[in-house]
């Protein structure tokens, strides 16, 4: 929700162009360290679509480690800029039900935890955010509230003069706030339908989502840190 961020989905393809992207082999789960880290990073590990990009110019550390099935963990410190990064689909999908455990989480920095992709025709960023650091992600117009998986949702959009997922001008972001930050160690579900069609009903009808979909971690700031560890599975 960082205002001054280019989304990680938009510099798949505009670092394509920029810089060389380093592909690590579909099978690996060492860890993405500091002396390897390009601008974007992704691939398939254990049946799940990963990807971690990190701002141009940012500094500090930011290790990404893939885990056993669908987990993965991150680890930052001293970070001044913007990263995402996380494990999901390859294409994104209105009837997904995401089971997760966020087994530890710790963000002194802005930032946000959940449910994350893009979709084309139109353009649309959307979250369902989950927990945030010590900056809340709920900005932009407030356009109601939804229930779902025992959860409440406070649902906000805002306009973005940004670049797009195609490198072009301008994209909507639309995203589902939980009211309170979920706790750690404990099984959740995100059934995605749910804020899908609470948005629909409010005007905003995501496009085509044939792009990838992530449980994200994603922070940013000046000098921050933190830590997160997080395993996902189809439910």
């Amino acid at each position: 929700m960082n205002s001054l961020k280019l989304s990680f989905f938009a510099a798949i393809l505009l670092f394509a162009f920029a810089c060389e992207k380093e592909e690590l082999p579909s099978n690996d789960q060492s860890q993405v360290t500091e002396s390897r880290l390009k601008s974007y990073q992704s691939g398939i590990n254990n049946g799940f679509f990963w990807s971690l990009w990190k701002s141009d110019g940012s500094t500090g550390t930011c290790n990404y480690q893939n885990g056993p099935g669908g987990n993965y963990s991150v680890y930052w410190s001293g970070f001044t800029g913007n990263f995402t990064c996380g494990k999901g689909y390859t294409t994104g999908s209105p009837t997904y039900r995401i089971g997760y455990n966020l087994g530890a989480y710790t963000n002194t920095g802005g930032g946000t935890f959940g449910w994350y992709g893009w979709t084309r025709n139109p353009y649309y960023e959307y979250y369902v955010n989950e927990t945030w650091g010590t900056s809340s992600p709920h900005t932009g117009t407030y356009l109601g509230t939804l229930q779902s998986d025992g959860g409440g949702y406070n649902v906000y959009t805002r306009w973005v003069s940004g670049t797009n997922i195609d490198g072009g001008y301008g994209f909507r972001q639309i995203y589902s706030s939980r009211n309170w930050k979920i706790q750690t160690g404990k099984n959740y579900v995100i059934t995605f339908a749910n804020h899908y069609n609470k948005w629909k009903s409010l005007g905003y009808t995501l496009g085509q989502m044939n792009i990838p979909a992530i449980m994200v971690t994603e922070s940013w700031g000046t000098n921050v840190s933190g830590y997160s560890n997080c395993t996902i599975w189809a439910n």
